[in-house]
């Protein structure tokens, strides 16, 4: 598409029309190029895909009809008004295969007649937009064509495959090219957890003025729970201690000695962690602000929108050469030459890695705090600052200190790490060095100031949550950076939930009917290597070296050996049998002999809900269930218990009346005085809450549609 790169001067009575994707950075922008410019926002796509049949045609072309959004509508309207006072329009959406597709767009439906031009820069500050603002480029080609690519391949997979999910499961499950493989790892290991089987052992432990524990009796290692398998077995040679021989050990140490049988000495010294990409921002914005990936996604974007960061969406861990050197020149100044890495660090990008920005970083590396930001967004900023000084500091360096002491035929451990130079723990103390041993030397005794025996259960491994979700996903190569946030969400929206104060995501019991038939038709496609690869198509597209429509040919008609979608789709639609295989099979009744099944949804009004089968008895139960606690004896006690259908919440504190939640006939629905609210896909009848209810009472009823007349 063919944009002009420098255009002439234009009068001076004309303005400039600036085309940003953010809303927020308007503002900010505005301050920096002054009254010559019109500064508007797409506020993200303006035009995309519609969902619905012969969108895309893959029998001529893959042609895509795109449409304006009903926001752009509004966004063209406004920009079109703008035109007539301009000379020029300069597009300065994001620097990325969405960024180039917006902008793409704003000239297919704005039409403009006068000069255009495309600029992108990293940081909204004053040097790097006045900067980007002198130049100007032709709107890449090659990178609308790779968005498109992949909007085409998940329209074909989102809607195509969500018709089977919906006719094999029920009407709202859908599917996604991407969101698809995330659901199935989490899901599988939903799995595992159910396969797992605890075991039970003990262990004894003390205090000798620094911690230790018992690692062997007689020459004999005893277990700790890396010694057991998923089923509870422990490895071969290993002890298992009860409880009565923890204590008896236990007992017999207090009081007593230990004697130092050998010392290990060894230096130490750590590097800091690269500096933040997407991906690691969000996982340790989990880790240490509690944020998940939707809020991390929106602070970071309002902190580069109001100029205080780069540009947060970015796989590349590697800062450029310029940054790096005043990354290096402030740590010198707040900290003296010492603690500057003697090297420059990560220099080189790590495979796969788009490149396309550098490594997020503070804009002005000497601000540590910015005035005014909010709690949520002056953390976020300080973690930042933190990681990017770390990233160019010189190492930690120490010493660790293992023992081993005895006591009889009993043999004990201790270890620690202090370390003499600090590095960047100066500013990112994130490993813990514990407390150290004293320099003791063989054959020293020291007296146990107090052993206790401990009993331990295994654990299954644990649920997935936003922030390793999202490292997963990267390991794997599913998804991009920008994705990480929007891909979590849907999961969140549709298949999985967590319970109150946790951050593990829990599969509903909907997203296991999902799963079942996405493996049982379309296994190959939610493959994680597969849409990894299919990633790399994308990239490949974006650099020029790849051909979009034998892409979307092979992953539509297929090749060779390899069954595409269209045929996978039309074998799915007649071979599955969902009834069953979607369904928790939980057993067998033994009053009435009859089989027990969760079944994934029967709609009730507007509202879904999974529900209990007994013969001819039913019972809905919340898609919010924990799987862990699902069991015949779990499900033959809701199909006993008395059936409640009116259930008092409280009292409205505005009309003094009572608050009900009602089990309808067409669904659960809340009641207070004479207005009633259908409950939606708000909560269940079991677990809709007063402050739900009186949410629901205070939205406006929607006017009734009067009856057409038949003529």
């Amino acid at each position: 598409m063919k944009t002009t790169k420098n255009p002439t001067k234009k009068t001076t009575s004309a303005k400039t029309l600036l085309v940003v994707e953010s809303p927020n950075k308007v503002k900010t922008i505005e301050k920096i190029v002054g009254p010559d410019y019109v500064v508007r926002a797409t506020v993200g796509h303006i035009a995309d895909i519609p969902e619905r049949s012969g969108s895309v045609d893959p029998a001529h072309g893959f042609a895509a009809v795109y449409e304006l959004t009903e926001r752009g509508v509004e966004v063209v309207a406004q920009l079109r008004a703008d035109l007539h006072l301009c000379g020029e329009l300069v597009l300065a959406t994001d620097n990325d295969r969405e960024g180039e597709l917006i902008a793409a767009h704003v000239v297919e439906f704005l039409s403009p007649r006068v000069p255009v031009r495309r600029v992108t820069f990293n940081a909204v500050t004053k040097d790097a937009v006045l900067e980007a603002l002198r130049g100007g480029r032709d709107i890449d080609t090659a990178l609308v064509e790779a968005a498109k690519t992949r909007r085409v391949l998940d329209r074909l997979f989102g809607f195509e495959v969500s018709d089977v999910t919906r006719r094999k499961v029920r009407r709202n499950a859908t599917a996604g090219r991407v969101q698809s493989p995330a659901l199935r790892l989490v899901v599988e290991r939903e799995f595992e957890r159910m396969a797992f089987r605890s075991a039970a052992y003990c262990s004894v432990e003390g205090d000798a003025g620094f911690a230790f524990r018992l690692v062997s009796v007689s020459g004999v290692k005893v277990a700790r729970g890396a010694d057991f398998d998923a089923e509870g077995h422990v490895a071969p040679g290993v002890l298992v201690l009860d409880m009565a021989s923890a204590e008896v050990i236990a007992s017999g140490l207090l009081g007593g000695e230990l004697t130092v049988s050998s010392v290990e000495r060894k230096p130490v010294r750590r590097s800091p962690l690269a500096p933040f990409t997407m991906s690691t921002l969000y996982q340790e914005a989990m880790n240490r602000l509690g944020m998940s990936t939707s809020e991390a996604r929106v602070v970071s974007q309002r902190l580069f929108d109001q100029g205080h960061i780069t540009y947060p969406r970015t796989d590349s861990a590697v800062h450029e050469p310029s940054s790096r050197r005043e990354i290096r020149d402030e740590i010198a100044r707040l900290f003296g030459a010492s603690l500057v890495s003697p090297i420059e660090r990560f220099t080189k990008a790590k495979k796969g890695a788009q490149g396309a920005h550098e490594a997020i970083r503070p804009t002005d590396v000497t601000k540590r705090a910015i005035p005014g930001l909010s709690g949520r967004e002056a953390a976020m900023y300080e973690m930042v600052w933190q990681r990017t000084l770390a990233s160019q500091m010189a190492d930690a360096v120490g010493e660790s200190v293992s023992l081993v002491l005895v006591a009889g035929d009993h043999e004990f451990s201790a270890s620690g790490t202090s370390y003499m130079e600090d590095g960047y723990r100066r500013v990112w103390p994130v490993d813990s060095a514990g407390v150290v041993p004293p320099a003791l030397a063989v054959g020293a005794v020291v007296p146990v100031v107090s052993v206790e025996a401990k009993s331990h259960e295994t654990k299954p491994p644990a649920r997935f949550n936003d922030g390793s979700l999202v490292r997963e996903m990267e390991e794997l190569g599913i998804g991009r950076p920008s994705t990480y946030a929007s891909i979590i969400a849907k999961l969140r929206d549709r298949y999985v939930w967590s319970k109150s104060g946790d951050r593990a995501l829990i599969p509903t019991l909907t997203a296991f009917a999902v799963y079942r038939v996405l493996m049982a038709g379309f296994a190959p496609l939610v493959e994680t290597s597969f849409t990894a690869e299919m990633e790399e198509q994308l990239d490949a597209v974006a650099d020029g070296g790849a051909v979009r429509d034998e892409i979307l040919s092979a992953f539509y008609f297929g090749v060779p050996g390899t069954e595409g979608l269209e045929g996978l789709v039309d074998r799915a639609k007649s071979g599955i049998e969902a009834r069953e295989m979607v369904s928790f099979d939980l057993g067998v009744d033994p009053a009435s002999g009859e089989r027990v099944l969760v079944r994934p949804g029967k709609m009730f009004g507007r509202t879904y809900s999974p529900y209990i089968e007994c013969g001819e008895r039913t019972r809905t139960v919340p898609d919010a269930t924990d799987p862990m606690e699902v069991s015949l004896e779990w499900a033959l006690a809701r199909l006993d218990a008395p059936r409640v259908s009116r259930r008092l919440l409280g009292v409205d504190p505005a009309s003094g009346d009572d608050v009900f939640v009602i089990d309808g006939r067409y669904g659960p629905y809340v009641a207070c005085g004479r207005e009633t609210r259908s409950v939606g896909e708000a909560a269940t009848f079991e677990s809709i809450t007063l402050e739900v209810a009186l949410a629901l009472l205070a939205v406006p009823k929607p006017p009734r549609r009067g009856r057409r007349r038949k003529s």
